[in-house]
């Protein structure tokens, strides 16, 4: 403390120094701005919290520190005050403070507790909100600042650099996300708490669940089930959307460019006046495709019809937009959401044989439309009524033509299952009590979740369907003593097509000692299967497809412990965890042969996986480092039969960023090395086989520059500095062995470019 003292001193000194060379140098008179620093929460003075201040324009700033008693004096020219002082109040464990002056009145400023954003409000399955640290399952959350760092641009972009969550592709039916050695299936994807509607093969597309607006996503690995019912199974993500109007308004827009084609543009807007707050968005996405065997910066310009023109990854263009209204009373507060979504891919087929003068080409369009409506009520003691009412709106429709590549005329064909349109509609009323008083023995929260959904298309049996689930569920939360807390839960539904199960789930928090945190949990979780699984109808020459609507919904077993520690020193923040997890999964559902050439969808028996993970992070506000590595083991009900070892899977994960904030440089490097993934499928003959997916390394780096006090930020960098782009697959065992086949995973090493503007109204 007397090194810190010291320093602090001479840092005193510099800064009175310096502003007094300035106004000499300038030959102008100076002033003194007397400065208060506080603790909001205790009002208490911040000793030694640093204030740096500079004259509006000017790049480098002057540094002050506050005094044991939380105050400090800034020496200022006359010639700075007509210009605006801008200064920024930082101390380790809050919030920094911004702030522009015009005149020497004393100042008082209150800084709110917030150790480097590791205490981030989060709102999944909690009474109210809270801090990760409280919660009483483990939440991890992907703030926007590490969003900005890694330049992602949709939800699948923030998740690569994840442990127990690998990603995988497909060009038409886009990306998805596995955890904890579940499918994507069982993961469930909320936008502030309402459900993403129209999955392609059990999966949502996470490249159309664009960034923009987002202010924040959380995520929790294990079964949500008690709270958000189906395909909370292996985990859920919660897209937090920015509801906050800022007084001044702010427009924020943003320009994002790959070398390979890719140019995105985003605008965002927020405004606060009076109890009312407005947030919106929107932007245009573009991507005129990509194939290995191209080179270099692709030509706009018309190009030959010819065998170039099929392209791995598809030409896309994307529409969004969203709107954010929030009304916040003393009591009341009240919110719309509206979303809107265009989604186009170009697939261009390659000529056909044997003049190669004609091809196929297909266009997959999808429309998403959500609207949503909030209200919260805040009673005294602690007690909070929350509620919402959704329809969400997904249609996805394909078209194909066969082009004459002489005359480039085109006309629909008229091939069966050329031509396709799916809808779904999804109606979602939810709402919840809760009562957690301070320091209270018991707390608890009941509601109600109703859910109906509705799907119409070529490809649904009869043309129409409709399924609806009816839940209600409840939980509490006891503390015999203040470090341990003790929550179970139970959800009962009536389906209307299937037997939906009594789903309990119990879950332990326990502040062992200063900084150590320890959470352990058992849920059962399920799975109701899909109108697409028990509907779906797609015969033609290709294909024999049919539904099942005799499925029985998947049931699982979860346990996980995790145990955290946190050290807070007088620089720097240290993190470490370790986190175990088994679950148990029967009924699981499953395509497969069942009859000739005939393939519907049936309740395959058992599935188990387990594994676990360690971590460890060191922040000082300069300095961000993170490392981590995970073993997930699966087990499947064919290698139950046949008493097979366990499949593992590896996963190791670093990422390191580097602030210069006097200079407004940052740079951050995040990479992940993803182990070979071995499954067992079925081969052509219906025999057992063993599948794998090479292992492979992926590295994202990016370097920021902030210019005109912070308004403009340039950011510059390389995706997939090791070149992913087809990853091999392999089939050994059974009658039939295969070489390899290539999956893709990425378009390959890219450079990008960012460049971002902010603008704030005077107050």
């Amino acid at each position: 403390m007397e090194a810190l003292v010291v320093r602090s001193a001479a840092n005193v000194f510099r800064g009175w120094l310096g502003a007094a060379l300035l106004a000499l140098a300038g030959g102008a008179a100076h002033a003194q701005i007397q400065v208060s620093v506080l603790d909001n929460a205790t009002g208490d003075p911040v000793p030694y919290a640093h204030i740096a201040y500079r004259p509006v324009g000017e790049a480098k700033p002057l540094l002050a520190v506050s005094d044991p008693h939380g105050e400090a004096t800034l020496l200022v020219t006359n010639d700075f005050l007509a210009r605006g002082v801008a200064l920024r109040i930082s101390f380790l464990g809050f919030t920094p403070v911004d702030d522009t002056i015009y005149s020497v009145d004393p100042r008082t400023y209150r800084l709110h507790v917030d150790r480097f954003a590791l205490d981030e409000v989060v709102v999944t399955s909690q009474y109210a909100q809270g801090t990760p640290e409280g919660a009483v399952q483990k939440i991890r959350v992907i703030g926007n600042e590490q969003v900005r760092r890694m330049a992602a641009n949709n939800l699948g972009e923030a998740l690569r650099n994840q442990l127990n969550m690998r990603l995988s592709q497909d060009n038409v039916l886009g990306s998805s996300v596995s955890m904890q050695g579940l499918g994507g299936e069982n993961v469930k994807v909320l936008i502030d708490g309402v459900p993403v509607v129209g999955r392609q093969n059990g999966n949502v597309d996470l490249s159309q669940l664009d960034l923009t607006g987002i202010e924040r996503i959380e995520l929790v690995e294990g079964p949500l089930s008690v709270n958000y019912g189906t395909n909370a199974l292996a985990g859920t993500i919660n897209l937090i959307t920015r509801k906050s109007g800022d007084a001044p308004a702010t427009i924020r827009a943003s320009a994002y460019t790959e070398h390979i084609g890719r140019l995105n543009t985003t605008v965002s807007g927020t405004r606060g006046w009076g109890r009312n707050a407005l947030a919106l968005s929107g932007g245009r996405n573009v991507f005129t495709g990509w194939d290995p065997s191209q080179q270099g910066i692709p030509s706009l310009d018309a190009q030959p019809a010819d065998t170039n023109r099929y392209q791995q990854w598809k030409p896309r263009e994307q529409y969004f937009g969203r709107l954010n209204y929030r009304y916040s009373g003393s009591t009341w507060a009240l919110g719309y959401k509206g979303e809107a979504m265009h989604d186009r891919i170009l697939d261009r087929g390659r000529p056909r044989a044997p003049y190669y003068e004609t091809a196929f080409d297909a266009a997959y369009v999808t429309l998403r439309v959500d609207n949503a409506l909030f209200a919260e009520r805040r009673f005294a003691k602690g007690k909070l009524l929350k509620a919402h009412a959704a329809y969400n709106h997904y249609a996805r429709t394909r078209n194909t033509w066969l082009r004459d590549l002489t005359t480039l005329g085109e006309e629909l064909s008229t091939q069966p299952g050329m031509q396709d349109t799916t809808r779904f509609g999804l109606v979602n009323l939810r709402g919840t009590f809760a009562s957690s008083p301070d320091s209270a023995l018991i707390a608890y929260e009941i509601g109600t979740d109703i859910n109906h959904e509705t799907g119409r298309g070529e490809r649904i049996g009869g043309g129409w369907q409709e399924i609806g689930d009816y839940a209600f569920f409840g939980s509490a939360e006891y503390k015999p003593i203040a470090a341990l807390t003790i929550r179970p839960g139970v959800r009962y539904a009536y389906n209307t097509r299937y037997g939906a199960p009594l789903i309990p789930s119990l879950n332990m928090r326990w502040g062992l000692c200063e900084g150590f945190t320890m959470r352990a949990s058992y849920a059962q979780g399920f799975r109701a299967p899909s109108l697409k699984e028990l509907y779906f109808y797609f015969v033609d020459v290709n294909h024999d497809i049919v539904g099942n609507v005799k499925l029985e919904a998947e049931r699982s077993h979860n346990a996980s412990v995790s145990l955290n520690y946190r050290h807070a020193r007088e620089k720097a923040v240290y993190t470490s965890e370790l986190n175990g997890f088994y679950n148990a999964v029967s009924d699981l559902i499953a395509l497969a042969q069942v009859q000739g050439t005939r393939y519907s969808y049936v309740n395959i028996g058992q599935l188990r996986t387990t594994g676990g993970s360690i971590g460890a992070g060191w922040d000082n506000g300069h300095w961000i480092v993170s490392v981590g590595a995970a073993l997930t083991a699966r087990r499947d009900a064919l290698a139950l039969e046949g008493d097979d070892p366990w499949l593992l899977t590896t996963e190791v994960r670093g990422s390191l960023t580097k602030e210069w904030r006097r200079l407004g440089w940052s740079g951050s490097i995040f990479w992940k090395y993803q182990g070979q993934q071995v499954y067992y499928v079925l081969d052509p003959d219906g025999a057992v086989a063993r599948g794998s997916i090479e292992a492979f390394h992926m590295a994202d780096a990016s370097l920021s520059k902030r210019f005109w006090d912070e308004r403009i930020a340039l950011t510059a960098g390389c995706k997939d500095l090791f070149d992913v782009q087809n990853l091999t697959s392999t089939m050994n065992g059974g009658v039939h062995s295969s070489g390899g086949t290539s999956v893709p995973m990425t378009t390959g090493r890219t450079f990008f470019l960012k460049l971002e503007l902010e603008l704030k109204g005077k107050g």
